[in-house]
């Protein structure tokens, strides 16, 4: 197994990961958690529950989570808010409350992952343990009343492969360094700062629709406006009448709220401003 160093492709991308299901354990399952890997054996359970993730883009390959029944029972249960009950049966609605929270957390990891390596995505689907080479790593969640909570991420060897391929994980803090050394907006940098703590509205769209004066002068309760979007397509965050992100509409706390897929460049940002 690679040496999981810091600074290392492998590295970022671990730690990207286990950032991202920190937070989203965190804010889906209520109370503090903390997710990173430990050298302790990955779990040897001989029908563990398995999700695979696929990883496209700038990063090429498979991975597989997989973990223990009653593990993934209690994370289900808090994720449904449920009553914890180590002896009920794992149904279908918890294996979905699974593939959904780890969907969440792909799909912040995500967001991470863009600003080390360039354009990558990952996607969950339910699957069977995998028989493909690769390396195992030992993961550890943890939180004050529940506990440690072990399970193991399976990279494939076409991963490992893509990641040893990139230097991009290193690069980054240099680039950011030699931006910040040989810009020419340096001296209006102070300026610019003053503006930070300024409160700006931001909007969710949806979709739009136009429609003729006649048709919004008949509209009454209940009536039904088809938008020129599809369900599964991200909707749009604004700044003003400016784009600045896409993402995956979410519910959080009894709120719309929306996960962060897509971001416009710097110069869109600003130019929002």
């Amino acid at each position: 197994m690679p040496g999981i160093t810091p600074g290392t492709p492998l590295h970022s991308f671990l730690d990207a990961v286990c950032k991202a299901a920190s937070n989203v354990f965190s804010q889906a399952l209520s109370g503090t958690w903390s997710v990173g890997t430990t050298d302790s054996t990955p779990s040897a359970e001989t029908s563990p529950l398995c999700f695979q993730l696929s990883v496209s883009g700038a990063l090429q390959g498979g991975a597989s989570i997989q973990m223990g029944t009653v593990d993934a029972l209690l994370l289900a249960q808090k994720f449904l808010q449920e009553s914890v009950d180590p002896s009920a049966e794992l149904n279908g609605d918890h294996r979905e409350a699974l593939s959904e929270l780890l969907r969440q957390v792909a799909g912040l990891a995500t967001t991470s992952l863009k600003s080390l390596f360039g354009e990558a995505n990952l996607e969950v689907s339910n699957g069977e343990p995998p028989s493909w080479q690769g390396i195992d790593v030992a993961l550890l969640a943890s939180e004050a009343s529940s506990g440690n909570l072990p399970f193991t991420l399976r990279l494939s060897s076409e991963l490992l492969a893509s990641l040893s391929s990139t230097k991009a994980a290193a690069q980054v803090p240099v680039a950011i360094a030699d931006v910040a050394t040989t810009s020419p907006t340096g001296p209006h940098e102070s300026k610019f700062d003053l503006l930070l703590g300024v409160n700006l509205n931001l909007t969710l769209r949806f979709g739009q629709r136009v429609l003729p004066l006649r048709e919004i002068l008949d509209l009454t309760s209940g009536s039904v406006i088809e938008l020129d979007r599809e369900v599964q397509e991200p909707a749009d965050l604004l700044l003003g009448d400016k784009l600045i992100a896409r993402g995956e509409v979410v519910i959080v706390d009894g709120n719309y709220g929306i996960r962060i897929t897509e971001v416009a460049d710097a110069r869109q940002q600003i130019g929002a401003l």
